[in-house]
């Protein structure tokens, strides 16, 4: 129901408005008296024509002249004031509450980021908040504003005539029945246009994210045309939700001029049977428009309430989400981490339902090197994401150091254990401020060392301002490969206690990766350190090889030792990677 919909509307405003009580009433307070200010001029012009034109006492016309030029001053005053309090009380709405929501998304787990895409969560939080914003410090203010005008009306208009008073309350239905048959017609549209604004958000930002792949594919006149079909969804939506606005606005301005021009002429009517003075008609009327129009104006304010209500509901079902992954009631603090690794019977399927990991048993001892192996779709990065706690199993145990990882301060264990991922993030500022961003007070001779030891550092001393170039956003303009190489710095330079790679040299060539690798092996000597790769040859350099197939662990051993097993997995990995001519002889164990 629409007068629902409304109360809902108040109600989730007034959560958003509660940080900002003091000001709020300070702004409520000046603009009851800038309404109350305004509504003497009626009775001022009254005095002029009744008593200064028609009767001739011109001993009050200096003093009624005066309060004349003194009441848009003293508006004008209270106005400003009132103008710098909504615009701090705006300000700080958008702020505070962006703030609140991106901390928010911050703390989702991530399966919430695959049910909601991307688009949607930057139009709650930059469109949504600015829409609720603007009714808060405007509608509100400007109900309250006509709630006193309206009131002092009524009892100003009873006074001068109660047949003119009961004419202009028969008009108000008019004003009400327009707003019912349109808010829930333009609440509905609203959402409509919400949503494929949210849809078409995430396929510009995956589009322009992949413009060199769309390119090569010669696809761009097909995302054209998607693009523009999915625009004019959008537009269709918008034109709709328009035609409903703009009807229900003039609708109610109709009826608005036509009731002014009902009441004047009933007054007109009246003093001409001598039943009022001209004066008090002009000052009914003027008292009339102040009710009238503030009807005209709780339409309009209602209409944006109704969007509002919209946008509150869409931050709300965002906030609502709730992290997958929760903290224990009573963690236990990570100061240091041995890094000893126990998976028992662990069983993960997606939110999808899609079977990742079945009874997955290992025992990963600590300041052990490991590589994890095989082919796509194994559960190798499913396992380093469970490790890392991104996802939780459905079954099953993972214990760091002999206690439950979900027993561990969440956001404490992820420092601990770093993780470098295919795709590593980089953010607009320098290469260094990338590099530095898990540990942003480490000095520049240790970032460099970390750097050259990667093979990254020779690469950034040809840029014009090394370690000082700007990257922009996402890195664009960098390599696959250097982005990866980024990625294991700055992981190396966090120090952390546990490290995991995931397929992080997957865009570098086997020269360039085996040096990464062994490179992030040196520096993680003595600490456990977990590296999913593709290509086989890189686990030499590994304490032990972890070989996955269907989402459970086929076979443990040592590079050699598998190399040489008959019937093993690994080696037949080895053999569709590198040709079978390169295999060793079988054991004759």
């Amino acid at each position: 129901m629409p007068v629902e919909s409304g109360v809902r509307g108040y109600r989730q405003l007034a959560e958003f408005l509660s940080p900002f009580k003091a000001p709020l009433v300070f702004a409520l307070i000046l603009t009851g008296c800038l309404t109350v200010i305004g509504m003497v001029a009626p009775l001022l012009m009254r005095r002029l024509i009744n008593d200064v034109a028609r009767e001739g006492n011109w001993d009050i016309f200096p003093m009624l002249m005066g309060l004349m030029f003194a009441v848009p001053l003293l508006r004008a005053v209270v106005n400003i004031g009132t103008s710098i309090t909504l615009n701090q009380i705006n300000l700080g709405i958008i702020g505070r509450t962006r703030k609140r929501i991106f901390h928010h998304l911050m703390r989702l787990s991530m399966d919430s980021y695959s049910q909601m895409p991307v688009g949607g969560m930057q139009q709650r939080l930059m469109g949504d908040v600015a829409t609720l914003s603007g009714v808060a410090t405007g509608g509100i203010i400007s109900l309250l504003a006509d709630g006193v005008a309206v009131v002092f009306a009524v009892v100003v208009m009873l006074r001068l005539s109660l047949p003119l008073s009961m004419l202009t309350f028969a008009l108000l239905p008019a004003y009400f029945l327009n707003y019912w048959f349109f808010s829930k017609r333009i609440r509905t549209a609203t959402a409509l246009l919400r949503s494929r604004m949210d849809h078409i958000s995430s396929t510009l930002q995956e589009r322009l994210s992949a413009h060199e792949l769309i390119q090569s594919y010669g696809q761009d006149r097909a995302e054209a045309t998607h693009f523009t079909s999915q625009a004019r969804q959008v537009m269709d939506a918008a034109i709709r939700g328009s035609v409903y606005s703009t009807s229900f606005n003039h609708l109610a301005t109709v009826i608005n001029q036509v009731g002014n021009t009902l009441i004047f002429c009933a007054g007109a009517y009246m003093v001409i049977q001598e039943q009022m003075g001209y004066g008090d008609v002009v000052a009914f009327c003027a008292y009339a428009t102040n009710i009238l129009g503030p009807v005209t104006r709780f339409a309009g304010v209602s209409n944006q309430l109704v969007q509002a209500g919209v946008s509150a509901d869409r931050i709300n079902e965002l906030m609502h989400r709730e992290p997958a992954i929760r903290e224990s009631e009573d963690p236990e603090h990570v100061e240091t981490l041995e890094g000893d690794i126990r998976l028992d019977a662990v069983t993960f399927s997606y939110p999808e339902g899609r079977p990742a990991l079945h009874e997955v048993t290992l025992s990963i001892p600590a300041g052990t090197h490991v590589a994890v192996v095989g082919a796509k779709g194994a559960g190798r990065s499913t396992l380093a994401m469970l490790l890392r706690r991104f996802y939780d199993p459905q079954e099953g145990l993972i214990a760091v150091d002999g206690t439950d990882i979900r027993r561990y301060h969440l956001r404490e264990y992820r420092r601990a254990m770093a993780m470098v991922r295919p795709e590593s993030a980089i953010f607009d500022g320098s290469i260094a401020d990338n590099l530095r961003y898990g540990k942003p007070d480490v000095s520049d001779e240790r970032m460099i060392e970390v750097s050259r030891a990667l093979g990254l550092d020779e690469f950034v001393s040809e840029l014009h301002d090394g370690y000082g170039t700007l990257v922009g956003t996402g890195g664009l303009q960098l390599s696959t490969g250097v982005r990866q190489k980024i990625g294991m710095a700055r992981a190396l330079i966090a120090d952390p206690l546990m490290l995991i790679l995931d397929e992080a040299v997957a865009a570098l060539d086997a020269e360039s990766a085996e040096t990464a690798i062994q490179a992030v092996l040196d520096a993680m000597d003595g600490r456990t350190c977990i590296i999913v790769i593709n290509r086989v040859l890189m686990a030499r350099g590994t304490d032990r090889v972890v070989v996955m197939e269907r989402g459970r662990v086929a076979q443990i051993g040592e590079h050699a030792e598998l190399l040489v097993q008959a019937g093993s997995i690994y080696r037949d990995l080895f053999a569709s990677q590198y040709g079978r001519d390169r295999l060793p002889p079988l054991s004759e164990e």
